[in-house]
């Protein structure tokens, strides 16, 4: 298999990419930034789009700490209504490392 080139702080990037370089994501992230304590019913609402999207995005945001769940994941049990906030400390690092790898405007 090809491997493609990367460039010497693309490590650096690439976590930023992959959480915020997804409009879904993104879009997710603003609106919670807008509404906290949204459950994945009330965003999907919101947002016009199917709650499994909202889902998924959902999980990578978890994944990558840029969102927080209340109550967490491990501690949700099934049918239990999880309310979404945003990690505004995480998003604020994740924006300044893209920032720095694509240079200041």
């Amino acid at each position: 298999m090809p491997r493609y080139t990367r460039p010497a702080n693309s490590d650096y990037a690439e976590d930023p990419i992959k959480a915020l370089g997804n409009m879904m994501q993104a879009t997710i992230i603003g609106h919670l930034r807008k509404n906290p304590g949204q459950t994945r019913g009330e965003i999907a609402d919101a947002l016009e789009i199917p709650a499994l999207t909202v889902y998924n995005g959902l999980e990578r945001l978890l994944d990558a700490g840029l969102i927080i769940a209340d109550p967490p994941r491990h501690v949700a049990t099934r049918g239990q209504r999880v309310r979404y906030i945003v990690d505004d400390a995480q998003v604020t690092e994740m924006v300044m490392r893209l920032e720095q790898v694509l240079g200041e405007f």
